[in-house]
C-alpha cells in the first residue's frame, strides 16, 4: 500500500518495493486508489536501462565532465544529490521537466532539508539541464536563508585543548589547524614541507568519489602559500620520521577533538572552526589582506567580513557591560 504525506502545498506518495523506495510528488491530494495506480506505473516504468535523455543519464554525463575540474568533495555532493532524488524525477526525460515540476520537487525537499541544501539542489538541477539546454531558466522560489550564528572558539578553550593534546599524535594537526590550515592540507603535509619555521602549503589530501584518499592541489590558487609557525611546533615536526606528519584515518582527528572537548567541558566545535579562531586572532596584529594570504582565502573573502562582524559584536557586548557596570556604581 502506498503512503500519502502532505508536504507544504504538495503531496508526496511513497512505496517500498523489493527493497527500493519509490516516491512521487503531486500538486493535489490523490485518492488511495490513484496513489497505488501511480506508484505501480512508476515502478513498472523504472527500468535498469535508463533513457539516454533522462535526467539521471544527463546528470551522470555532467558530473563526469566536471570530475577533473571540481573538487572531490563537490563531486561527492553531486552524486549524493542525484542518488537521493526520487525515481520519477531521475528517470524523467529532460524535455518532460519544466519549472513547475522542479518547484514541486524543491517544495518537497524543503520540508525536510535546510534552505542551503535546497539551494544547492536547485543549482545542481539547473546546471545539469543547462548542460544540454542553455536556454533553460530555473526561475523557482527558494526558501529564505537562515541566519546562522558565526561561532568562534574562545582563546581559553583553544589553549586548554592544545595543552591536553601534548604528547599525542594529534598535537601537531591541532596546532596546524590553529595556524589556519585546512584538514586536507594538514593531511597532505610532509616533513620536507618545513623550512626553518616556515611551512609550504601546496597540496591537499582528500577523498575521491570512491572514498579513496587522493593527493590534489590546494582548494584555490590563493590556498598555495607559506605559513610561519612557532619554533615549538616546528621542532615537533622536525622530530618526526621523514614522510607525512599525520598517518591515519582523518576522522580520528575530529573524534579526538570532540572527546577532548567533552573531557575538558568546553563546547564542541569542528576542526574547521580553528580557522575562524586563527582569522579572528590574527587580525588583531595584522591587516585583513595578510590574514587572507596566510589563511589561504581569496581576496575579499566573506569569511573576513564574518570575522569583522564577530569582532564588532564582541566589542559592542564589552561596551554594554561596562556601561551597565558604571550605571550600577552610580547608586552604590
Amino acid at each position: 500500500m502506498s503512503t500519502i504525506r502532505k508536504r507544504g502545498s504538495s503531496y508526496r506518495i511513497e512505496k517500498m518495493y523489493k527493497g527500493e523506495r519509490y516516491s512521487l510528488t503531486l500538486d493535489h491530494k490523490p485518492t488511495k486508489s490513484e496513489a497505488d495506480r501511480l506508484m505501480w506505473e512508476l515502478i513498472e516504468s523504472t527500468d535498469a536501462s535508463m533513457p539516454p535523455d533522462s535526467f539521471e543519464a544527463v546528470a551522470n554525463d555532467y558530473i563526469k565532465s566536471k570530475d577533473s575540474i571540481l573538487s572531490p568533495a563537490t563531486i561527492r555532493g553531486y552524486r549524493s544529490m542525484l542518488k537521493n532524488l526520487p525515481h520519477e524525477f531521475r528517470n524523467a526525460r529532460l524535455k518532460a521537466i519544466d519549472r513547475k515540476r522542479v518547484q514541486l520537487l524543491l517544495n518537497d525537499v524543503s520540508s525536510r532539508s535546510s534552505p542551503k541544501s535546497v539551494r544547492n539542489l536547485s543549482g545542481f538541477i539547473s546546471s545539469v539541464i543547462k548542460s544540454v539546454n542553455p536556454e533553460w531558466n530555473n526561475n523557482v522560489t527558494l526558501p529564505q536563508k537562515k541566519v546562522e550564528l558565526f561561532y568562534v572558539p574562545e582563546k581559553e578553550d583553544v589553549k586548554k585543548i592544545l595543552e591536553a593534546s601534548k604528547g599525542t599524535r594529534y598535537e601537531i594537526p591541532l596546532w596546524l589547524a590553529v595556524f589556519g590550515l585546512r584538514r586536507s592540507e594538514v593531511l597532505a603535509l610532509e616533513t620536507t614541507d618545513l623550512r626553518d619555521n616556515i611551512i609550504t602549503v601546496n597540496k591537499a589530501l582528500v577523498p575521491d568519489g570512491n572514498h579513496n584518499m587522493v593527493l590534489k592541489t590546494t582548494k584555490t590558487t590563493a590556498s598555495t602559500r607559506e605559513v610561519t609557525i612557532t619554533p615549538y611546533v616546528a621542532d615537533l615536526i622536525r622530530a618526526l620520521p621523514e614522510g607525512r606528519i599525520f598517518n591515519g584515518n582523518p576522522d580520528t582527528i575530529l573524534n579526538y577533538l570532540h572527546k577532548t572537548q567533552d573531557k575538558l567541558g568546553v563546547p564542541r566545535f569542528k576542526l574547521h572552526f580553528f580557522r575562524r579562531f586563527f582569522a579572528s586572532t590574527a587580525r588583531e596584529s595584522m591587516g585583513d589582506v595578510y590574514v587572507e594570504q596566510m589563511g589561504g582565502w581569496t581576496k575579499g573573502s566573506s569569511v573576513m567580513k564574518k570575522v569583522y562582524d564577530y569582532a564588532q559584536k564582541r566589542e559592542a557586548e564589552k561596551h554594554r557591560e561596562e556601561f551597565a557596570k558604571r550605571m550600577g556604581n552610580m547608586f552604590d
